[in-house]
């Protein structure tokens, strides 16, 4: 620690030349009653380094007698510890960070839950219920291998077709260019693609050995885009008796979390999802 100049003497140089305007009275406070009480005392304050730099030093003080207990002053250490407050600092926020997360991704697993136990019976509630985890599941491991960022279209497309090991079908062409997705918008529409991938591998195109799905999205990576979702079915596919949780997580859900809107059609030749972002 030090000034813009080296003192001669350093029991003549002025600490709090250097101590952060907002730190004085922080300092002062604890010292005074220091000094008055003649104990020890322990304050973390900024000081300025030669270069400018300000570094937050903790100061640990003990009185000081003479051999007839003549109090002499005080005298201590000074320790920097901007790195450690630094650190527990970024730690507080990941803490924070965390359970923002862990709150949402609840609320997201007891909305499937409660949306499952609607539309499915009681017998088939486990498998349903599990699938949809599973889904979630891949979508939340591809954003913490990329510590939370954005993720490409194609891996969240690719991680949610890995879920039903249909990755590497033949029957499925998946293309586009490279446009990243916020986190926000990644786990809401992994969510979508979950859902129309098992559909399809129950009712759809990958039930059918005749069957294909074109995965596309195209646009401006800064701007709009769209992804759709396009399968082709030999027969003749009837569209569902009722609206069932799949529309809400393929529509609705995605409709509220993103800026844009979808399109779901269920043509007699193939399911059609389309989602436009702004």
């Amino acid at each position: 620690m030090g000034g813009s100049s080296n003192p001669a003497k350093l029991d003549e140089f002025d600490w709090t030349s250097t101590l952060h305007p907002e730190d004085v009275e922080l300092l002062q406070k604890p010292f005074i009653n220091a000094m008055n009480e003649q104990a020890p005392f322990v304050v973390e304050a900024r000081y300025r380094r030669a270069d400018g730099i300000y570094r937050i030093m903790r100061t640990e003080a003990n009185p000081r007698f003479d051999s007839t207990g003549q109090f002499l002053g005080m005298t201590g250490l000074n320790t920097d510890v901007t790195d450690q407050r630094i650190a527990e600092e970024q730690s507080r926020y990941l803490m924070g960070e965390l359970n923002h997360r862990t709150k949402n991704l609840l609320t997201v697993i007891q909305a499937i839950a409660r949306n499952t136990a609607r539309t499915t019976s009681p017998e088939a509630f486990l498998d349903a219920f599990g699938a949809r985890l599973g889904g979630l599941a891949a979508s939340n491991d591809l954003l913490v291998s990329k510590d939370w960022a954005s993720v490409l279209i194609r891996d969240l497309v690719f991680g949610q077709l890995q879920t039903i090991g249909a990755d590497r079908d033949s029957r499925v062409r998946v293309q586009g260019p490279s446009i990243l997705v916020c986190p926000q918008y990644a786990q809401t529409i992994g969510m979508a693609l979950h859902e129309l991938a098992t559909n399809s591998l129950k009712h759809g195109a990958l039930s059918q050995p005749s069957g294909s799905l074109r995965v596309e999205w195209a646009g401006d990576p800064k701007g709009r885009w769209y992804i759709e979702w396009d399968e082709t079915l030999s027969e003749s596919l009837a569209p569902p008796a009722h609206r069932g949780f799949g529309r809400v997580v393929m529509v609705d859900m995605v409709e509220r979390a993103i800026k844009g809107s979808v399109e779901l059609a269920f043509r007699p030749h193939g399911i059609l999802w389309r989602l436009n972002v702004d």
